[in-house]
């Protein structure tokens, strides 16, 4: 049990380098991530200019970070999609395009909470 325990700071570190490399390949292959990473730094500014509570901002942000977390996702499964089946194949553009519903879903909630967040008190 103590073994385990001394374990974990290796673990997390190791954990948190492949997650890095993860973001960072994610950033330099994928479009998406570098425009939802550039819309994070507006909404920084925006956010830093607005006269709001800090629970509202925190909450817009938190939501917004769902943005990029899907398009992580999806990237990951048109990469396996890819490695899978690299010709045409209807089964994984379904795939790929439930993907794409999800980020499309994750845009809408975003938009949905700023809609919510501008209308309460």
């Amino acid at each position: 049990m103590l073994n385990a325990l001394k374990n974990i700071p290796r673990r997390a570190k190791r954990a948190m380098g492949f997650s890095l490399c993860g973001l960072w390949s994610a950033f330099k292959k994928e479009e998406a991530i570098k425009l939802e990473l550039v819309g994070l730094v507006i909404l920084a500014l925006i956010l830093a200019w607005v006269d709001w509570a800090g629970w509202k901002k925190w909450v817009l942000t938190a939501t917004y970070f769902f943005i990029p977390l899907t398009e992580l996702v999806n990237s990951a499964l048109e990469d396996i999609c890819d490695l899978v089946s690299p010709n045409f194949n209807e089964k994984v553009r379904d795939a790929k395009d439930k993907g794409s519903a999800a980020v499309l879903l994750a845009i809408i909630i975003n938009f949905l909470v700023l809609g919510g967040l501008l209308v309460c008190p």
